[in-house]
Parts: C-alpha cells; sequence; structure tokens
C-alpha cells in the first residue's frame, strides 16, 4: 500500500523520474507536488508554443489581445506593417501591466502608470520626464516568441523556441484546402477542473475511455474501436476524400520521430461512421463547407501544432483544445470554436448545434478528469500498467520524462 502525500513530503524530481516505470501511470507525486509542479511549468509547459489566438481577432494595423496563463501577460498586435507580433505586457520603467483590457485598438501602447508609450512594433516612443540620456533604443517593449501558421498565432516562453520551418514544409499542402486562415472564433468556453494538468492531457490522448464515457461521441466517430474494425471505414473515406481532393496524409512527427530542432506535429485524417458527415449531434452539417472543399468526405482531421495545441477539423468547423495548468491540483481546458471567417451565427449556423457535440464531451470529460485526481489523491493509488489503446498516453508520458529528464 502506498500511503497518502502530506506537506511534508518533499519527494525530488530526479528520484521521481528515476523509479518511473515505462507502460505505467506516473506516481502519485506527479501529480500533488507543488515542486513538481513548479518545474513542470518552467522545464516542460512554459517553453512549448502554445495556441494564442487567431489573425481574424487582429484584422487591422493597431487590433491587440491578450494571451495570458500563469503570471505571463503577452500583447498580439497587428503592426503597421501588417506583420502579428508578440511582446511581454510589461512596461520597460518599472513593469506595471500596459495593456489592462483585454483586446482593443491603439495607435501606440501607453503605460497608465507613468504614460511611458511603445510603436505598434515595441519600440519606445516616449519616456514622459525622463531627459535626453535615457536609451530608449534598449528599451522597447521585451519581445516574445510568436509564429503564425495557417492564421493560428502560437506563442512560447522559452529562450530558444522549437522551429516551425520543418512543419511548415509537411502540413502547408495538407492543410491548404481547409482555409484556416479564412476562419474566426465563433465560440470559446473554459472548464475548470479540480485536478492536475497531466491528467487532463493524458486523458485527451487516449479513447480506452470513450466507449463507457462518451455515447454521444461514439455515436458519431469510431475512434474508440480497435484499429482492425475501423480500417474498412477509413479505407471508404479515403476514396471519399480523394475525389474531394481532402488530403489523408498521415505524418507523424513526435517526439523521437520529430526533426531535431523542430516543434512536434501530427496530421491524419480518419473516418466517422456511414452518413455521419460532421460531429454533430444528428451527423449532419452545421457550418459552411471551409475554405476550398467541395463537399464532405465524411472524416475529420486530427492536427498536433506541438504538444498541447490539439485540433479537430471537420469539414465545416474546427475544434481547438487548450489544457491550462493553474496549479498543481486545479487546470482548466478551453474549447474554441472557428467557422468560415464569412459565416454569419443565427443565419450559417446554429452556436448550440456547433458547440454541442465537444461541449458535452468536455462536460464528461471534467468529471472523469476529477475523479481520476480523486483517486490518485489516495493512500490506496498506486501506477498501474497502460493499454495498448493508451499509446498515445504512453507516448506523451515518455515525452514528459524524457524532457524533465534534460
Amino acid at each position: 500500500m502506498t500511503r497518502a502525500m502530506t506537506s511534508s513530503d518533499t519527494p525530488t524530481l530526479d528520484a521521481l523520474l528515476a523509479g518511473r516505470r515505462k507502460g505505467y501511470a506516473l506516481d502519485q507525486a506527479f501529480y500533488r507536488s507543488p515542486g513538481v509542479f513548479a518545474q513542470d511549468m518552467e522545464r516542460f509547459f512554459l517553453p512549448e508554443w502554445h495556441f494564442a489566438g487567431h489573425v481574424s481577432e487582429v484584422p487591422e494595423p493597431g487590433d491587440y489581445v491578450l494571451f495570458e496563463v500563469l503570471e505571463e501577460s503577452v500583447i498580439l498586435v497587428r503592426g503597421a506593417d501588417g506583420v502579428v507580433r508578440a511582446f511581454a505586457n510589461v512596461c520597460r520603467h518599472r513593469g506595471s501591466r500596459i495593456c489592462l483590457e483585454a483586446s482593443g485598438h491603439v495607435r501606440r501602447f501607453t503605460c497608465p502608470y507613468h504614460a511611458w508609450t511603445y510603436q505598434l512594433d515595441g519600440s519606445l516612443f516616449s519616456a514622459r520626464l525622463m531627459g535626453p540620456d535615457i536609451d530608449t533604443a534598449n528599451l522597447g517593449l521585451k519581445p516574445v516568441p510568436c509564429e503564425v501558421f495557417h492564421g493560428l498565432i502560437f506563442v512560447s516562453f522559452a529562450d530558444a523556441p522549437s522551429s516551425f520551418d520543418q512543419m511548415r514544409a509537411d502540413l502547408d499542402a495538407p492543410l491548404a484546402p481547409f482555409g484556416l486562415e479564412r476562419t474566426k472564433i465563433a465560440h470559446r468556453a473554459r472548464y475548470p477542473v479540480a485536478a492536475n494538468w497531466k491528467l487532463l492531457v493524458e486523458n485527451y490522448n487516449e479513447c480506452y475511455h470513450c466507449a463507457p464515457a462518451h455515447p454521444e461521441f461514439t455515436r458519431a466517430d469510431p475512434t474508440h474501436m480497435e484499429a482492425d474494425r475501423v480500417a474498412p471505414l477509413n479505407r471508404a473515406m479515403e476514396g471519399r476524400a480523394r475525389e474531394l481532393g481532402i488530403p489523408t496524409d498521415y505524418i507523424d512527427r513526435v517526439g523521437p520521430d520529430c526533426p531535431p530542432g523542430s516543434v512536434d506535429y501530427t496530421f491524419s485524417r480518419h473516418s466517422l461512421y456511414d452518413g455521419v458527415l460532421t460531429g454533430t449531434e444528428d451527423g449532419q452539417p452545421v457550418a459552411p463547407l471551409l475554405g476550398d472543399l467541395a463537399g464532405y468526405d465524411g472524416g475529420a482531421s486530427d492536427l498536433y501544432v506541438g504538444i498541447f495545441n490539439p485540433m479537430l477539423i471537420y469539414c465545416d468547423y474546427v475544434v481547438i483544445y487548450r489544457f491550462i495548468p493553474l496549479a498543481e491540483g486545479r487546470s482548466e481546458q478551453e474549447i474554441i470554436w472557428l467557422v468560415r471567417e464569412d459565416a454569419t451565427e443565427g443565419q450559417d449556423y446554429d452556436l448550440a448545434r456547433l458547440t454541442w457535440l465537444w461541449d458535452v464531451t468536455t462536460v464528461a470529460d471534467k468529471t472523469i478528469v476529477q475523479s481520476n485526481q480523486q483517486g490518485v489523491n489516495s493512500r490506496y493509488y498506486e501506477p498501474g500498467p497502460l493499454a495498448g489503446m493508451e499509446h498515445y498516453t504512453q507516448r506523451f508520458l515518455n515525452l514528459y520524462a524524457d524532457r524533465m529528464s534534460r
């Protein structure tokens, strides 16, 4: 029997990693220790790439939105030259937040504390009453690494973040027909979860739980079944996809298979059930076709950009997941729905129908993951073996252990 952790327990990360058993869930301290959580953030979470917004949120020069996680606040702004950049929302004078509103339009950024003013490119324009000797060239806003990929804006807090170059070479063509840069955010929802962030990621990466836990999802999507039962559905879908010019490439570049120096990425397409065209309650279309698509192949594409940005691309809408750590036992799960940029709510799509499947699924996941955390907290918890259908969860845990060991 293992005993429940107490506040006096201070397992070292090195000891925990050394004692980890491959093919099994993690030890209790990985999900409960404040010290492990703090190192998770610095070594693994913050240096990764994070979906921060969409270009449709900053259509004109001077438009900005904030991206916030943990204690960090980032300004995403479109410059006078049309380029989207990211800056730390921290004044170079005494550190005040500069932008206090979640979004807006500015000619320049002015700190509300002492009125230091910055250009849209982050350079210092004016330091009020500071005199002529101030070194304005070295007092601009701190840039945050930023990449725009098919209209999706990503940021990283790493000093030397991984590259998007190889991912662009591999995924630009498969993603082109969906026109993700020509979409917009239709809805965002956050779900507070009383659990460690890793349990959220582990849960998302396996469908071993889907059959008992997600009757709504399994009516539409067969990925909860064994591979040999899904294969005929996928072959039929691939034929329909070829006729419509919808890519079905399988590109898997995560962990050991990731090119050196590159962001991790995956892309694949799988079949829905026969007669199911998209991810809705009745399986029927809910919004205008994306991009240049000419019809429905009855499939959905899985896209990962980095470890924390899984996306599901149907023919008529996109779902983006975000896993947001708050503390060792608290997280949030955010879901973002994208539709074609010219689609109008109430006319081209019904918001309740659009969000139904992934809302009901995420609410169920919240219950599952919170119950998982409660069990992990018990003195009787002991890491158990993972099933074959938990392959991607195992891969995540291997990747986590490898990077935390560096």
